[in-house]
């Protein structure tokens, strides 16, 4: 019998903080899961504590690369022998809390028109202290907008339904970085994406942590993805607004007053492309029209009110 959820998790080097991940997995309060590791040709330790929890537990398959093919990649060999209605991500260097499962999956049952739910987590150091934790936002209005412009869902921390994965083609193949953000630009296009308020994942920044290590780049790619996924909802874009747009992401403050009108102008303009294209009810503009405003005021310059002092 297939389980419900599948947790893919691809390694490569990971020995260090692998036990733990796994661990976390195992200790899930929701049992009707496999968890498949996917080793992308790790040259460490790794290999062997991989093959310590198959030993263990039987819910654990390990698929071996014979070499190194990238995060993205790696994903979808896992996706590829999946059994479970559900993919759950999951990295190596991060942690499950108990309930993470039980609730995704909960949610995923009760929202037949939800095909992607993501959680809130706790950024922690190495030794598991605290740093901050997240805040996404839950309705998918919301979600879409932030994609474009700010943090929009956790990509390794969601669970989707597979048959999604399969129709628009998995993970891009290759891609080293921003590999979540430029799927969830294919998939906005054939569902509805939602977070949980809850904190149900640790996320470990390290020095080894590619979005430490590489983070000029995933800035520089993840601005490219999401121009792209604009020029094909358009048909095009000129680099004026995709220059603004990008400030915009990347959380810039510095607009002219000529900038901000134009701005409001082309995100006018997005809003109604999302209607058009049914990536939002018509209800729900509302949503979008107070995340555009948010937006606005953010990049506004507060008005400074001086007083004379009288002598």
């Amino acid at each position: 019998m297939s389980p419900t959820v599948s947790v893919v998790m691809p390694v490569y080097n990971g020995e260090r903080y692998l036990a733990e991940a796994i661990a976390s997995v195992l200790g899930q309060t929701y049992a009707d899961f496999e968890l498949i590791i996917v080793d992308d040709g790790s040259t460490d330790g790794s290999v062997a504590i991989m093959h310590e929890y198959t030993g263990r537990d039987p819910r654990v398959l390990v698929i071996p690369l014979q070499r190194n093919i990238g995060k993205s990649s790696a994903r979808n060999r896992g996706i590829e022998v999946a059994r479970g209605q559900y993919i759950a991500g999951m990295d190596c260097d991060d942690i499950c809390l108990p309930d993470r499962l039980r609730l995704q999956v909960r949610f995923l049952d009760a929202h037949p028109r939800i095909g992607v739910v993501g959680t809130n987590m706790c950024v922690v150091d190495q030794e598991l202290r605290l740093r901050i934790a997240s805040s996404y936002r839950q309705e998918h209005p919301q979600i879409l907008w932030r994609l474009f412009f700010g943090a929009s869902i956790a990509g390794a921390y969601t669970m989707m339904r597979r048959r999604l994965l399969a129709d628009v083609g998995g993970y891009e193949e290759g891609r080293v970085n921003c590999d979540d953000t430029e799927l969830w630009t294919r998939l906005i296009q054939q569902t509805r994406f939602a977070n949980l308020p809850d904190i149900l994942m640790l996320y470990r920044r390290h020095p080894g942590a590619s979005s430490v290590k590489d983070r000029e780049l995933q800035r520089a790619e993840g601005a490219a993805v999401r121009r792209k996924a604009l020029e094909r909802l358009w048909g095009g874009m000129p680099p004026a607004t995709a220059d603004l747009f990008k400030r915009v992401w990347l959380r810039e403050t510095n607009f002219r007053r000529a900038e901000r009108n134009l701005l409001r102008i082309e995100m006018t303009r997005l809003i109604e492309s999302f209607l058009g294209a049914g990536w939002v009810a018509a209800d729900e503009r509302p949503l979008l029209q107070s995340a555009m405003e948010s937006e606005l005021r953010r990049i506004t310059p507060r008005r400074r009110h001086f007083w004379k002092r009288l002598l």
